[in-house]
């Protein structure tokens, strides 16, 4: 029930962090950003905690929910020749209770949205888990900005 309420949220944030621009080249720990010749490369963004917009349901402090952007090592987000985008990562639990990892992957090319996944991970106290997505989305080319946003909460 809480990956339907988090999937927009996610999206939107993956969206207007696709749209601001990057900050500089990807780092090693980064999602690789294929663009088109002339566009400046943008690399994930994490998002920040604020108040919502008055009238809205959206929580007030998202730092518990949007907030584990380290637990995700060694991932990459790569497009084929002919557009079709995969992920692969590993999620790290460093804390001594089981969570429950969700990550939402977007991929955009320009202002529109390309495809989206959302794998969910139980990852036991101490461990770590691979997780992957094969042929998500589809762009007309190898051009785009794949985001992916991690959350965390305590496994039931």
């Amino acid at each position: 029930m809480k990956q339907r309420a988090l999937l927009p949220a996610v999206l939107l944030l993956a969206l207007a962090g696709c749209s601001s621009g990057g900050s500089g080249p990807a780092g090693p720990s980064e999602s690789r950003t294929a663009t088109a010749p002339g566009m400046p490369a943008s690399t994930s963004q994490t998002p920040t905690s604020g108040s919502p917009a008055p009238g809205t349901s959206a929580p007030a402090d998202v730092s518990t929910s949007l907030n584990a952007p380290d637990a995700l090592r060694q991932h990459a987000c790569t497009a084929t020749a002919d557009g079709s985008w995969s992920f692969t990562g590993t999620l790290v639990n460093n804390t001594a209770k089981n969570k429950v990892f969700t990550v939402a992957i977007a991929v955009t090319a320009g202002p529109a949205m390309a495809g989206h996944t959302l794998i969910t991970k139980v990852v036991p106290a101490g461990q770590s888990a691979d997780i992957a997505a094969a042929n998500f989305a589809k762009t007309k080319d190898s051009a785009g900005t794949c985001t992916p946003v991690v959350s965390v909460e305590d496994a039931p």
